[in-house]
């Protein structure tokens, strides 16, 4: 059975939608769905929750 985390993420100046991604090994779309946004709407200061699962 899969286990899901959840973590919060504080944009930081520069930020992408995928070094985030990258940086927590998640698929953008999958962060982008989660906190029902779009590329666009990433700015720094913006809170973000990512869904990760682990074993």
């Amino acid at each position: 059975m899969k286990k899901m985390l959840n973590e919060i993420y504080i944009v930081k100046p520069h930020d992408t939608i995928d070094s985030i991604a990258k940086k927590y090994g998640v698929n953008p779309l999958i962060i982008l769905l989660y906190n029902n946004i779009t590329p666009k709407m990433i700015s720094k200061g913006k809170v973000l929750f990512i869904k990760k699962s682990c074993f």
